[in-house]
């Protein structure tokens, strides 16, 4: 059974927004900053956060951090911020 903290629901105009967003993406190639905001879309489509990340195939701690990062600050802040960078390892940053 799915927590229902998992699910978040856009409103009509974040629906529209979430969908210009997207295709902005798509249309300049930027497929993968694409599955932050498709996350978005099936957790008001009640899929819950596993489905998620099974479907984009992505780790369930990013699908939980785009969800947290969206209720924090809307969807707004969350296209400003662009929650899809990659974030880097320590391996990385050496």
């Amino acid at each position: 059974m799915p927590y229902p903290h998992q699910f978040i629901k856009l409103t009509a105009e974040e629906q529209k927004r979430l969908l210009a967003e997207s295709q902005r993406l798509f249309m300049t190639g930027q497929y993968s900053k694409q599955r932050p905001l498709k996350a978005l879309y099936l957790s008001d489509k009640r899929k819950t956060y596993k489905d998620i990340a099974n479907e984009l195939k992505v780790d369930y701690r990013s699908v939980k951090r785009w969800i947290s990062d969206y209720r924090k600050g809307g969807l707004d802040a969350f296209i400003r911020k662009g929650p899809y960078q990659r974030r880097t390892s320590m391996k990385e940053n050496k």
